[in-house]
């Protein structure tokens, strides 16, 4: 099977690394492109909203030239894969939100973080390319609960600024390709409660998605990248009686 995996905020393809590795070990392909802005170094991050997120992610999966692909998005990366049906739906079986956003038209990643919504403007608007970068105490306490703060730690200097747009841009989705798409979700067992029934809330936007249960936090694919892959291929329709 081919997977191609779209990674959430402050984050690049490098998150998905583990889960890349189990997942080709076990006899696939998979993929984890880094979308625009959120590469490593500095970089101009003004101008990048959600459209250019699902452009670069549609075009990536085109250039590859993948077919009958199992997209997965991840937190914030829900809204781009969405995005990403409107393109290139004919080349995707199966859509995989592991907790994700799932929008409807007209919203935005920030209607559903609004205790977090005045510091991300203030830090936004002082930055020199309307970008928000994250603090150590989200990271280690709220995103990577379940590690140590040792092991959260040792991610720290791979996380970047984030591109504002991409949080306050509104969701555009024209022909409604993600609602007519089959769909599953992942729910992380290790996600804080306000979180788990915000992904709750959001996978029941999704007509009969497949659903399954994974060990871990938020960040589980850094915590639990074997758990991660097996939760996608199961929902992928691969039994575990067929993993080596």
């Amino acid at each position: 099977m081919q997977f191609f995996l779209i990674h959430g905020g402050w984050q690049g393809g490098w998150c998905w690394d583990g889960v890349v590795a189990e997942l080709q070990r076990r006899g696939h392909k998979a993929a984890a492109p880094t979308l625009p802005g959120l590469e490593p170094g500095p970089r101009d991050r003004s101008g990048i909203g959600l459209t250019t997120m699902i452009a670069y992610g549609a075009a990536e999966l085109v250039a590859r030239d993948l077919t009958d692909v199992v997209l997965v998005g991840h937190s914030g990366g829900g809204s781009v894969v969405q995005g990403m049906l409107e393109l290139v739906a004919d080349r995707v079986s199966l859509v995989a939100y592991m907790s994700a956003r799932i929008l409807l038209e007209g919203e935005c990643i920030l209607d559903f973080g609004q205790a977090r919504r005045a510091a991300y403007e203030r830090a936004a608007a002082s930055s020199p390319d309307n970008a928000v970068s994250l603090s150590e105490e989200v990271w280690i306490k709220s995103l990577c609960s379940d590690m140590s703060e040792s092991d959260a730690r040792s991610w720290l200097p791979k996380v970047v600024p984030n591109p504002m747009g991409w949080l306050t841009e509104k969701a555009h989705y024209p022909t409604g390709a993600w609602e007519k798409t089959p769909s599953a979700c992942i729910f992380l067992d290790g996600e804080r409660p306000e979180a788990k029934a915000r992904y709750q809330a959001m996978a029941a936007r999704l007509s009969q998605p497949r659903t399954t249960h994974c060990q871990g936090g938020h960040e589980a694919m850094l915590s639990q990248p074997v758990a991660v892959a097996e939760a996608i291929l199961r929902v992928a329709g691969v039994q575990a009686d067929r993993l080596p």
